[in-house]
């Protein structure tokens, strides 16, 4: 059995805004500063878990949260755990460009459009997942985990796919322990 430590990425400030879309987009939002406390937290909370895989959200507010709690270590980029489409700040940025920010990660397993199935768009438009969608993903998800020998990871993700299953919403740093 795996322990998976399901971590929701600290506050963005998409979740700090009143209207997610009007008038500011939030275009694969970047953390606040209360986030990165969150995040400092977390990672006091977590300090003391020997995890064997690291597992990490290409969007930018999941990777900067990962990068705080665990500084020193390198995650596996995996878009299937990436938040549902449906606002601006679920809209992801090419790899090349998330490597400039990010020069320790490692984005090849990425497509250039990943946030969006792999099909070329506008960058800045937004094609809304519905939640048929999303569970599609998190089966897939699973799938590749039953090929993973690992038996504690961490995984830093999203409000949405995470509640699929913990079955409600965590708070932004929250972390839940699904025995999978």
């Amino acid at each position: 059995m795996k322990k998976i430590y399901l971590i929701r990425h600290a506050e963005s400030e998409a979740n700090a805004a009143f209207d997610l879309d009007n008038p500011t987009y939030y275009y694969d939002a970047i953390i606040t500063k209360k986030g990165e406390l969150q995040a400092l937290n977390t990672r006091e909370k977590l300090n003391n878990i020997n995890f064997d895989t690291y597992i990490c959200s290409p969007l930018t507010r999941t990777l900067q949260t990962f990068s705080l709690i665990f500084p020193e270590k390198k995650p596996f980029i995996e878009p299937l755990i990436r938040e549902h489409l449906f606002h601006s700040c679920d809209v992801g940025r090419q790899p090349a460009i998330l490597k400039k920010e990010f020069k320790l990660f490692n984005f090849s397993n990425l497509n250039k459009y990943w946030w969006n199935n792999d099909i070329p768009i506008n960058q800045k438009k937004i094609v809304k997942e519905n939640f048929n969608d999303i569970k599609k993903r998190l089966d897939k998800f699973k799938l590749w985990l039953n090929g993973n020998e690992s038996k504690t990871i961490a995984l830093v993700s999203h409000g949405t796919f995470l509640s699929q299953i913990t079955g409600y919403m965590l708070e932004n740093c929250e972390h839940f322990i699904w025995e999978y």
